[in-house]
């Protein structure tokens, strides 16, 4: 047996901050650790807090999971790079290979390797008719960073595999059912923050919001899948999409219960929700095929930072066009220049061109390309004095016919 799977199986207790739902798997957070972002996949991070940097840069991975069995040492073997992100090539080297375990009665399997210079353990459950999986990562620059990183999977990263309950087992999701609201369609709002270029010149952001209710009890933030029509709480729960949740409205209160068990507060003020420092209002939602003639389009420069040794800098632009047949177009051009202060310089530049047809469906834009790639959805709306396509304002063409 692997040092990885005695680890597992003479697992230590572990103490828990708060319990969270993520897809069909619900579970106990590890003290010192919060959760974090979403991956485009449906993954949700769970980030290192733990005192006196204890594992500083360790994460731990919760996925979806997926419909489905398979065998799981194959399916470790296909998952390999699941929690690498896209753009990165590092060297991989597999140290444990996938071994086949029983975790709180039930099939199990684990995959240890190495990343360059993090340690990755992915976890693999088998349910009736689901497979889950779980991965942690943590620092493995020498024996003793390695040491440290397993010593925090054997105590918080396994435990969560250990001691999950699974909702398409019959445990009870942490949201109950929704209750009847006043509150339906789609608020949209937004807040300011700073960033700090390359240039190290500091720029105005905006934060948009897009809130969206339905009288039968369910809110969304962002944009739904299926748009402003029926919310389908099975689809977001497959997809691990747990943007959304219950509200409840009690006085100028209006409370916001998500599906993974975190709740946000909300006010009312007439007709408007003020969320933190942002004010959202109502906006009225595009008519089914309708069509729209327009233009999208973004410029963003950033200089190198002073005193790097190079002058220069970088940007992008975008035009996207809408006409009235239904078709749309998009340019893209990007590229970057730049002198050395010890001579010399280089330039650079892309160009991409692209298009398709477009359909408007329960408030969404929907986007087919001519490539046959993964159509693309935006909300769009009238807030009574422009057009929006998702956090974009519409430049409506002269002529309303083009």
């Amino acid at each position: 047996m692997s040092r990885l799977v005695a680890l597992i199986l003479c697992m230590a207790s572990t103490a828990y901050a708060q319990t969270r739902q993520h897809g069909n798997l619900i579970f106990d957070v590890p003290a010192g650790w919060s959760t974090g972002s979403v991956r485009e996949d449906g993954t949700l991070i769970l980030i290192s807090d733990l005192p006196g940097d204890e594992c500083e840069y360790c994460y731990i991975y919760i996925t979806p999971g997926f419909q489905g069995q398979t065998r799981l040492d194959t399916y470790l073997f296909t998952q390999m790079t699941r929690v690498i992100d896209d753009d990165e090539t590092p060297d991989r080297e597999v140290i444990m290979p996938p071994e086949i375990f029983n975790v709180a009665g039930r099939p199990g399997a684990m995959l240890g390797q190495k990343i360059d210079s993090d340690v990755q353990v992915l976890m693999a459950g088998q349910l009736f008719g689901r497979t889950e999986l779980i991965a942690f990562e943590g620092p493995a620059s020498d024996q003793a960073k390695v040491e440290a990183s397993l010593a925090v999977f054997q105590r918080d990263g396994a435990a969560i595999l250990e001691t999950a309950r699974f909702v398409s087992d019959g445990a009870k999701p942490l949201l109950p059912a929704p209750q009847p609201g006043d509150l339906s369609g789609l608020y949209r709002g937004f807040s300011t923050y700073w960033t700090m270029g390359m240039d190290s010149m500091m720029s105005m952001q905006l934060d948009h919001r897009h809130l969206t209710f339905w009288p039968s009890g369910p809110f969304y933030v962002g944009t739904p899948l299926s748009g402003l029509s029926a919310f389908d709480r099975q689809a977001a729960l497959a997809k691990g999409d747990m943007s959304w949740g219950n509200y409840v409205a009690q006085g100028n209160r209006l409370t916001l219960a998500y599906a993974s068990g975190d709740v946000r507060d909300l006010t009312a003020k007439g007709d408007d929700l003020i969320d933190g420092e942002a004010t959202l209002f109502q906006v009225t939602q595009f008519a089914d095929a309708a069509t729209i003639a327009g233009s999208l389009s973004s410029f963003v420069y950033s200089g190198f930072t002073p005193g790097s040794g190079i002058e220069g800098g970088v940007r992008a632009t975008s035009f996207t066009g809408f006409h009235r047949d239904g078709t749309w177009t998009r340019d893209a051009t990007g590229g970057g220049f730049g002198n050395f202060d010890t001579g010399g310089g280089f330039a650079s530049s892309s160009k991409d061109q692209t298009g398709g047809t477009y359909t408007i469906q329960d408030g969404l834009i929907i986007r087919t390309h001519t490539d046959g790639s993964e159509p693309a959805r935006d909300l769009i709306f009238d807030t009574r004095s422009d057009i929006m396509i998702g956090d974009q304002t519409l430049e409506q063409n002269a002529n309303p016919d083009q």
